[in-house]
């Protein structure tokens, strides 16, 4: 199947050359979350999403080598308080590009779960904690008051890093697809170029973002909102 669409309009650089690397290295990768979603929705990159999803088989060695490739082709990594299920990389002024490592996991009589895992403030007053000791670049809820307070984002920081020694700072959650889901793949033309998806594609978001994932939701949050967040 191919989608069709106008090839006047905007693509990404970082996209397509983070196709082009991880084709010319044979990286097997597929897009995910909210890149697909906008693909296969949209036609497009959705407008406010803040980065570039691709997905990958995880393996430790593949990891590195992705590290490697990307910082190689002047990609910086992006630094995180602690090491999770992705790699975040920027690229001049262009959006981020997540690079997500699937893991394969058996869930009692569900049958196998692939999921990536990542870690979020505990409760609201890690959340507070996390947003001060940002304040500088803060641009979320209450950014007005959160940005006044950036002369004391050292201190903050200091303190959500007391926490994260302590264990007490982050819980982990994922998002988990039944692995049928990413045993196939196909190829699809997106605007001048050809990128590899899951082969049901739309059974995917389905699962991630529920029976309505083809109304646009500007305010989605995928702790909150995904039917296929949970703790692994």
């Amino acid at each position: 199947m191919s989608i069709q669409v106008d090839n006047n309009s905007k693509i990404d650089s970082n996209l397509i050359e983070t196709i082009k690397i991880m084709e010319k290295n044979n990286i097997p990768y597929w897009l995910c979350h909210g890149t697909l979603l906008g693909i296969i929705r949209d036609n497009k990159l959705i407008d406010w999403d803040k980065d570039i999803d691709f997905a990958v088989w995880y393996s430790e060695n593949l990891k590195n080598k992705i590290k490697n490739i990307m910082i190689d082709n002047k990609y910086v990594l992006k630094s995180k308080y602690i090491d999770d299920g992705s790699l975040t990389f920027k690229k001049n002024n262009s959006i981020e590009v997540d690079i997500n490592f699937y893991k394969i996991k058996k869930i009692n009589s569900l049958g196998e779960t692939a999921y990536v895992k990542f870690f979020v403030p505990k409760n609201n007053f890690c959340k507070i904690i996390d947003a001060l000791s940002l304040a500088n670049n803060y641009k979320g809820k209450f950014k007005f008051f959160i940005n006044k307070l950036n002369i004391f984002s050292n201190y903050f920081e200091k303190f959500k890093l007391f926490l994260i020694k302590k264990n007490l700072f982050y819980k982990n959650l994922a998002y988990t697809v039944p692995f049928i889901l990413f045993k196939n793949f196909k190829k699809i033309k997106y605007k001048n170029i050809f990128i590899t998806v899951p082969e049901e594609s739309e059974k995917y978001l389905t699962f991630v973002y529920g029976e309505n994932w083809r109304v646009p939701k500007k305010n989605y949050n995928w702790i909150k909102d995904s039917p296929s967040t949970k703790s692994v």
